[in-house]
């Protein structure tokens, strides 16, 4: 029996993207090797893409219609910001020494934007929607010192015209020194971002939402207008993004004519919020057959 697994990369993937991985180009639309079987079929696809590519869509605020397996869901976001380049394509990734029969793809969200750091950015693109429709001149939100979330978030602000700060979490021995310019550090300092440093012992004190409700109210008194993200842009506004990623590889299963389908589907994950997310919105939709999910974290590997 065949069997077809997808892996479904994301900031997780950036790292080690140039020692494993086919080379990207700077086209980002499916590839034609992998979504096409006639070349009429592949030209009249690739103009479509390139015509969407050069279609000045990037930082457009656009209506949003739910896919119709999710329009049960409330509240539906009105509107949407392009942040990322999407679609990701999906590969097929020639791994030696795999079982026979068995086929291994790859969900490139590492190809989102390297900036806005891979499925990050599918959460942004509601969540900034949001921050602009409420007239916010600023953004809060709070992670980890090297936090992908809050690199993005930076990112996708200063792209808005508006400032962004980060309640970064460090150790207790460096909550008092200037953090340098290391990893995500020097883009968020780039572009400008407002950093306050946190222990991770007043961290697990105090807790995230306190923290940022903390500078809310300090920036609302100076006048400010702000928006506040939670850790890793996790909540119910932020899960219409992966809503829209099953959409995406839905859309792509259907471009391809020969008709496969994924067996499993292998998420890199550091927290759990993106792979609950996924399980849960998994049954509404019916181009993926059932799947095993397997959960990776930094610490422990298990099926689920």
């Amino acid at each position: 029996m065949k069997s077809n697994v997808l892996l479904w990369s994301s900031d997780k993937l950036t790292a080690f993207r140039s020692s494993l991985l086919p080379s990207p180009n700077f086209n980002h639309s499916i590839p034609k090797h992998i979504c096409f079987q006639s070349q009429s079929q592949s030209l009249a696809m690739e103009t479509k893409s390139n015509a969407e590519v050069l279609s000045f869509d990037f930082l457009s605020k656009k209506s949003y219609s739910p896919p119709s397996w999710a329009s049960h869901l409330k509240p539906i976001p009105s509107h949407v910001f392009s942040l990322g380049h999407l679609p990701t394509p999906i590969h097929k990734w020639n791994l030696p020494n795999l079982p026979p029969n068995t086929e291994v793809w790859l969900k490139r969200d590492d190809l989102s934007g390297m900036q806005l750091s891979g499925n990050k950015v599918r959460k942004l693109e509601f969540l900034m929607a949001e921050a602009v429709a409420e007239g916010a001149d600023c953004i809060i939100t709070i992670g980890g010192i090297q936090s992908n979330h809050c690199r993005a978030t930076a990112v996708a602000a200063k792209y808005l015209n508006l400032d962004s700060y980060l309640i970064l979490r460090t150790s207790k021995l460096l909550v008092d020194k200037d953090p340098g310019l290391v990893g995500n550090l020097l883009v968020e300092r780039f572009v400008g971002a407002n950093i306050h440093l946190i222990s991770k012992e007043e961290y697990a004190k105090i807790g995230s939402v306190a923290l940022t409700n903390v500078l809310k109210e300090q920036l609302l008194k100076e006048g400010r207008r702000p928006y506040v993200i939670p850790v890793g842009g996790s909540n119910s506004l932020g899960t219409w993004g992966y809503i829209e990623a099953i959409r995406e590889i839905e859309q792509q299963l259907q471009i391809r004519s020969s008709g496969i389908k994924f067996d499993d589907i292998v998420v890199a994950c550091g927290r759990f919020y993106s792979t609950k997310i996924i399980a849960f919105l998994h049954p509404m939709m019916f181009m993926l057959s059932p799947f095993v999910m397997i959960l990776i974290t930094s610490t422990t590997l298990f099926k689920a």
